[in-house]
C-alpha cells in the first residue's frame, strides 16, 4: 500500500514568543502539518551577528531546505527580510512551493544594490499581503512586484493588553505611542506651543535624541507593552506624527487605539488612509506643519463631543475590520483556495 504524502505548511516569522503558533491547526485540514520556524536568539554570540542578521538568514535557509526536502505545499512568511531571505534560498534551492508573504512592510525602503537584490528574490514569492491600500503601488514600483499578487490585509489583532490598576499617571493629558517613521520634531514644535495640553510619549531613545522637550512633555522609553496600553488607554487622544504623506507605518498604534476608544489625530499620510476618516475616526494634519498640529490638538482637546464621538467610530471600526478573528477568516479563505481547508 502507497503511503499518501504529508501535507506541509512551513511558516518562518519573527520570534514572537514560546506559545505563538497563529492557531494554525484551526485553520487547515486535520491532516495538514505546521511547521513553524523563526529567528529566535538562543545564544549570547548570536546577538554580535546582526549585520546581516545571521539568525534571520539561517531561519530563512532552515525553511527553504525544510519545504524542498518535505515537498512542503505552501510557505508563509511574516516580515519583508524573512520574506526576503526564505525567497533567496528557495531560488538558490529551486524550491517550486507557493510563497505567502503576510504582513509585508517597509518603514524604510531599501536602496541601491540591496533594493534589486531583494527585487530579485521577490520575483518568487506569489502572493502578499499589506495593511494599507497605498503599498500596492508602493511595493510594485519599488520591486516590480505585479500588483496582482498583492492584496490589502487591514492590521488585525485581539484588544490590546492593558496593564491593570488604573492609571499610571494622573491628571488629562494626549498620549504619542511608537517609533517607526515618526515625526517627533514637528509634535515637539507643536508641543511647545500647547502648554495647555499635558502630553505623555512612549518612544524610542533615538526618536527623542537632540529634541528639546517642553516640561509638560513626559517621555517613556524602552516601557513595557502593557504598561504602554495603560498610558494609551488613560489618555483623552492619540497623536500619531509621521515623516510624510507616503508612510505606510503606524498601523499597529491606530489600531490599538481604536480598540481602546481613542480619537486621533494623525499626519495626512496616504498608509493611513485606510484607517482614519477625517472627522469620523479621527483628525489628519498637514505633514511637517506644526501650526496645523497645533489648531487640530486644541479641537480634540476643547471639543470633547468630538473627541468621544471619533472614539467611538473608531471603536466600531476596529470591532469590524481588524479583529484577529478577521485575519483568521481571510487565512482560511487563502488556505481554502491552495486545497489546505477541509
Amino acid at each position: 500500500m502507497v503511503r499518501e504524502r504529508e501535507r506541509l505548511i512551513v511558516c518562518c516569522t519573527p520570534f514572537f514568543g514560546d506559545t505563538w503558533q497563529w492557531s494554525a491547526q484551526e485553520l487547515t485540514a486535520p491532516d495538514v502539518r505546521w511547521y513553524f520556524f523563526t529567528d529566535h536568539v538562543k545564544h549570547p554570540w548570536q546577538r554580535l551577528l546582526q549585520r546581516p542578521n545571521f539568525n534571520t538568514l539561517i531561519a530563512g535557509l532552515r525553511t527553504a531546505w525544510m519545504a524542498k526536502r518535505r515537498r512542503a505545499d505552501l510557505i508563509i512568511t511574516m516580515d519583508p527580510r524573512i520574506t526576503f531571505w526564505v525567497a533567496l534560498w528557495s531560488r538558490v534551492l529551486a524550491v517550486d512551493t507557493p510563497h505567502l508573504a503576510y504582513s509585508f512592510n517597509f518603514p524604510e525602503l531599501p536602496r541601491g544594490w540591496k533594493r534589486r537584490l531583494f527585487s530579485n528574490a521577490y520575483e518568487c514569492v506569489d502572493a502578499l499581503r499589506v495593511h494599507s491600500n497605498m503599498e500596492i503601488q508602493l511595493y510594485h514600483d519599488c520591486f516590480s512586484i505585479p500588483k496582482d499578487r498583492i492584496r490589502l490585509s487591514l492590521w488585525s489583532m485581539n484588544p490590546p493588553e492593558v496593564e491593570p490598576g488604573g492609571s499610571l499617571i494622573t491628571g488629562d493629558y494626549m498620549a504619542a505611542i511608537g517609533g517607526n517613521s515618526r515625526d517627533y520634531q514637528t509634535l515637539v514644535a507643536a508641543c511647545w506651543k500647547t502648554p495647555e495640553i499635558p502630553m505623555v510619549w512612549v518612544v524610542r531613545p533615538e526618536n527623542v535624541a537632540g529634541l528639546d522637550l517642553p516640561p509638560h512633555v513626559r517621555v517613556f522609553c524602552n516601557t513595557s507593552y502593557p504598561v504602554a496600553m495603560n498610558y494609551l488607554a488613560h489618555s483623552c487622544a492619540m497623536v500619531l506624527p509621521l515623516k510624510g504623506a507616503e508612510v505606510p507605518c503606524g498601523h499597529v498604534t491606530l489600531v490599538s487605539a481604536m480598540f481602546l476608544g481613542k480619537a486621533i489625530l494623525a499626519t495626512d499620510s496616504a498608509g493611513i488612509h485606510d484607517y482614519v476618516a477625517e472627522g469620523v475616526t479621527g483628525l489628519l494634519c498637514r505633514p511637517a506643519d506644526p501650526e496645523h498640529m497645533v489648531s487640530c490638538m486644541r479641537l480634540l482637546w476643547r471639543d470633547r463631543e468630538l473627541n468621544e464621538r471619533m472614539g467611538e467610530n473608531g471603536l466600531r471600526f476596529a470591532e469590524t475590520f481588524c479583529t484577529e478573528s478577521h485575519a483568521r477568516e481571510e487565512m482560511r479563505e487563502y488556505l481554502s483556495r491552495c486545497g489546505l481547508t477541509a
